[in-house]
């Protein structure tokens, strides 16, 4: 048995999030994406918390469900259960420079998660964001963590995004040990990030022995589930926590890591994008302005890394570890994008949002179709460009325009 799962998710009270993100709509778009397990987002914040408390019932192995009078209406498929996670913001000084890091937080019970707020309510303000700004290390927030429940797992999040991660180039540094010291034996998973993909993260040895997980960090509903992990075993808090552990999983579906907005070098402000072997060769200052460039995750990894790419795609479209040490994954185009590329519209505009339902209504939830669904069967309910280039997508066939300094990339099937 295995289960889909997106367990990097906001709610209406994060910073840059849309105001309608609550639970009846995350479950609704969780049964539309295919997800089976979600997180619920921003436990720490006191109105939210209150919200989660009235608004999920707990169903037996410390996994909850919407309560009843919340199930979405009338849905093709089944409503998700959810799991009790957050991320929480690390700023702290640490060898003489300043850090940001953030980290994704799981607690098995909201006895325990009472508990953690109590704590970090004195390292920060909880009712500013959803995602806590906590003057706390990584270190201490991870002991603190397991000094109140063990069961707790903490996860570093997006670990290779410039800003606010553990790899960081702006905050971050170069081992998990330098981050989290004599207890970095109790971080069991990296989430890669959409700027990443495992293949980029199988060159640096320190992490043969953690588990890569890929979620969607999603701050709108229709994100979620662009990137997400599927795990062996049955959704249970234990079995989740255990399969971290195991390295349990049994593939990851990603962004293309271009189309991420930190995977090359770049400068916003001056429209210079640029590959890290341009940054080595000339250095790391914009050749417009003159100020530093914001080094991407693609410069990061390639500082840091000890091996070559080795990754290698299969027959059935999974890329694959040679070795057989690590679990597959796939690269996919978000549905959307692909039906207003065929259409030539936007991804948000009215003709790309019909078809996009219709294909739900008839074919599946979007990672059937991305993933699975038949030519022939997506070009009956809509133009057979759309089916194509669902297929093209689904096989790398595809034209990359790379994300840089916070701005997406584009792919686009061929």
């Amino acid at each position: 048995m295995s289960y889909a799962a997106d367990l990097h998710l906001h709610s209406s009270y994060a910073r840059a999030t849309s105001p309608s993100l609550d639970l009846p709509l995350m479950a609704r778009w969780a049964s539309i994406k295919g997800i089976d397990l979600i997180a619920s987002a921003d436990f720490t914040h006191p109105a939210w918390l209150d919200r989660l408390e009235r608004g999920l019932v707990p169903t037996g192995g410390d996994i909850y469900e919407l309560a009843p009078g919340l199930q979405p209406d009338a849905d093709a498929w089944p409503p998700p259960k959810f799991i009790l996670g957050t991320e929480v913001s690390c700023i702290y000084p640490q060898g003489g420079r300043s850090h940001r890091v953030h980290l994704l937080l799981f607690a098995p019970n909201f006895d325990v998660v009472h508990k953690l707020c109590v704590a970090f309510a004195a390292h920060g303000s909880l009712t500013a964001d959803g995602r806590p700004m906590l003057k706390l290390s990584s270190h201490d927030v991870l002991a603190t963590a397991l000094s109140i429940d063990d069961r707790c797992e903490v996860i570093p999040a997006h670990a290779w995004t410039p800003w606010n991660s553990v790899y960081g180039s702006k905050g971050g540094f170069d081992s998990l040990e330098d981050c989290f010291g004599d207890l970095v034996g109790e971080i069991h998973a990296v989430e890669t990030g959409l700027s990443s993909d495992p293949s980029m993260n199988w060159r640096i040895p320190e992490l043969d022995g953690v588990s890569l997980v890929s979620f969607s960090d999603a701050h709108s509903a229709q994100r979620m589930g662009r990137e997400f992990t599927v795990f062996a075993g049955e959704p249970t808090y234990d079995s989740f926590c255990q399969a971290l552990v195991d390295g349990a999983i049994d593939h990851t579906v990603e962004f293309f890591p271009e189309e991420g907005k930190y995977h090359y070098d770049g400068h916003r402000k001056c429209g210079v994008c640029q590959h890290p072997a341009v940054t080595l060769e000339r250095g790391d200052r914009c050749p417009v302005c003159g100020r530093t460039l914001t080094v991407g995750v693609l410069n990061r990894i390639e500082s840091l890394s000890r091996r070559p790419d080795t990754v290698q795609q299969s027959e059935s479209g999974l890329f694959v570890d040679p070795s057989g040490r690590r679990p597959p994954f796939r690269r996919l185009v978000p549905l959307e994008e692909v039906i207003a590329h065929a259409l030539g519209r936007g991804p948000s505009t009215k003709g790309v949002r019909t078809i996009y339902d219709q294909l739900i209504a008839h074919v599946g939830t979007e990672s059937h179709i991305i993933q699975h669904a038949t030519l022939d069967a997506i070009a009956a309910i809509a133009k057979e460009s759309v089916a194509l280039g669902v297929i093209a997508a689904r096989e790398g066939r595809v034209t990359i325009e790379p994300g840089y300094d916070g701005v997406y990339g584009t792919v686009r099937s061929a």
